[in-house]
């Protein structure tokens, strides 16, 4: 596990660039993201697949293209009954 960089806290401002643990957590947000901000990453993923949300740096996009990924996958298997 790498360590963070200096940036100001993921918890208001997202996943940085430039930060090898951001970059990790980018990677597998599900894995090692605390709660709080796999909620905020949920919910923020949400609104940018609506088009009301801009990713505020390139870690929290590849984290939202991870949960739209699961997301989508989730509702695959919700639809076949699965779920």
């Amino acid at each position: 596990m790498s360590s963070h960089t200096l940036h100001p806290d993921s918890h208001t401002h997202g996943l940085a660039d430039d930060c090898p643990r951001c970059a990790e957590h980018a990677d597998d947000p599900f894995a090692s993201l605390d709660a709080n901000n796999l909620r905020m990453l949920y919910d923020r993923t949400l609104q940018w697949m609506d088009d009301a949300q801009v990713p505020r740096s390139q870690a929290e996009l590849e984290a939202m293209r991870v949960v739209e990924i699961t997301i989508y996958r989730i509702e695959k298997l919700q639809q076949i009954g699965v779920l």
